[in-house]
């Protein structure tokens, strides 16, 4: 590859700022939380000549800190959407003119703290803290003439990871697969605390839980500037909590979160192992619900497939309002692609744009990193961008072919169910009747029937400890019925029978 884009020229430019952007994405599931925010996010892209790319750090210390621990994993995520190898990457100090000037909606943002992680993990920065401005005083006529001030909120550092001001709700596809999420989204960003409280929302990665979160938070921030919005993820809570144990700081941590008027957690899963944070996690959840403050969570899986996490807290996350989000259908994927043609003033055919999207089915994420990299190899390699063009590029984005269905045993459709219920194999075939039991039967014979078509209902009720033909019809027919009603366990079984075929 010959060296095609220079800092300074607009179009190699432009293409290098959102290779770098993609980029960003990729590194934020790489690496530790605090390491990117402190060190990765505030780089600046400022050229690729020949195999070198110069990237901008704002001091020596941050310098010195990614040549020794992130260089390796910015040149992979590099090379990986440049489409080549053996990149060297440079890294050198700004200027204070051409340092970037802080937006006005991050000054604006409560206070952002990059906390850091366990002592025992080489890639851990040193904490950065940064303190906000302390809210104005109100004031309030009482009597005709006087003007006496409401007393001074608390001043607090709210704990925040920073939003991303593309995801906002203007920028959000509705789709079928996503609607419900969105409405509630919706809602809550304009009633806080009111409706859906909790609102829970779960799926796969890369299909727009982050986007809605960040645009809950920009939305309270503008029309509520008041309000003490935190963002954080599973994993930064508890890096957090550890740090406050660690420097007997353990109430402050308490107060920082229990005074927040309108809570996200993204990526709850990941606490869900962790004894004492999950404890800790409780009973901040109790605190801020009990106040009357909105809480909202996102997973990548339902509540009931948490299964390591603590009964109370499921049935605390079933309280409000719970909205799965899958892959999106044709329709939409299309009009995520002609949005980003869009955004970045550049005119694909349609019949691209549909080559793309049918070629990519897993998640938004993917789907965007495949434009970005499309547009960045017809860039640099100076070629027109036509189904060839992608056919060649994107090859290793093509869905699988479809996998053929194979037989399937009771055993393991009674293993599966119970993984994924919590649930021993042993208790769903036996005769129990806990009602956490009897669901989980009822769920492993409705897939058993729609799996085995060749077995009949006698069959598979003998499997299942000797049941009698009416009991199984009856099983499944009362599983339809509640399928019917309850989108979160009809996702649970039609992720079970894909994992079964």
């Amino acid at each position: 590859m010959s060296g095609q884009l220079e800092f300074g020229e607009e179009d190699h430019g432009a293409t290098l700022r959102r290779v770098w952007e993609q980029c960003l994405h990729l590194l934020a599931s790489k690496v530790p939380v605090v390491t990117f925010e402190t060190y990765i996010r505030p780089l600046q892209p400022l050229s690729h000549i020949d195999q070198t790319i110069t990237l901008g750090v704002a001091s020596p210390y941050a310098k010195d800190w990614l040549e020794k621990k992130s260089v390796n994993a910015i040149r992979s995520a590099l090379e990986f959407h440049l489409d080549t190898t053996g990149l060297q990457i440079v890294f050198t100090v700004l200027t204070r003119e051409q340092r970037p000037a802080p937006s006005a909606s991050r000054k604006s943002d409560a206070t952002q703290i990059a906390l850091p992680l366990d002592s025992d993990s080489e890639e851990s920065p040193p904490p950065v803290r940064e303190k906000s401005s302390p809210v104005p005083p109100v004031t309030r006529n009482t009597r005709p003439g006087v003007r006496k001030p409401e007393p001074k909120r608390e001043e607090i550092s709210i704990p925040s990871l920073p939003l991303n001001e593309r995801y906002q709700f203007d920028s959000f596809l509705v789709g079928r697969s996503n609607r419900l999420a969105h409405a509630g989204a919706v809602q809550v960003s304009e009633k806080p605390g009111e409706v859906y409280n909790p609102l829970f929302l779960y799926g796969g990665p890369g299909l727009g839980k982050t986007h809605l979160m960040h645009a809950i938070a920009h939305q309270i921030r503008v029309a509520r500037p008041e309000a003490r919005v935190a963002y954080v993820s599973g994993e930064y809570f508890a890096q957090h909590y550890i740090t406050a144990l660690k420097e007997h700081a353990t109430e402050t941590f308490r107060k920082q979160y229990r005074l927040v008027d309108v809570w996200l957690v993204d990526d709850i899963q990941f606490i869900a192992g962790k004894e004492h944070t999950k404890e800790e996690f409780f009973h901040t959840f109790n605190s801020l619900y009990q106040s009357g403050k909105q809480i909202v969570l996102a997973s990548d899986r339902s509540p009931r497939e948490l299964n390591t996490m603590d009964e109370r807290l499921r049935s605390r996350f079933q309280s409000g309002l719970i909205a799965d989000i899958t892959p999106p259908e044709l329709e939409t994927r299309l009009a995520i692609l002609q949005n980003c043609c869009t955004r970045e003033k550049v005119n694909i055919s349609d019949d691209v744009l549909l080559y793309i999207s049918s070629a990519i089915q897993s998640n938004i994420r993917a789907l965007e990193g495949a434009f970005t990299k499309l547009l960045a190899y017809s860039s640099i390699m100076k070629l027109p961008i036509n189904e060839e063009l992608a056919q060649g590029v994107l090859g290793e984005y093509f869905i699988e072919k479809p996998i053929r269905l194979r037989k399937v045993t009771v055993q393991e459709v009674v293993e599966a169910v119970g993984e994924q219920f919590g649930i021993t194999p042993t208790a769903i075939l036996g005769p129990g009747r806990n009602k956490d039991i009897s669901l989980a039967r009822q769920v492993a014979i409705y897939i058993c029937r729609e799996l085995m078509p060749e077995s009949n209902t006698s069959l598979i009720g003998m499997a299942f400890g000797g049941r009698d033909h009416a009991t199984v019809v009856y099983a499944c027919q009362k599983m339809k019925l509640v399928l019917d009603v309850d989108p979160e366990l009809k996702g649970l079984v039609l992720k079970l029978r894909k994992s079964l075929q």
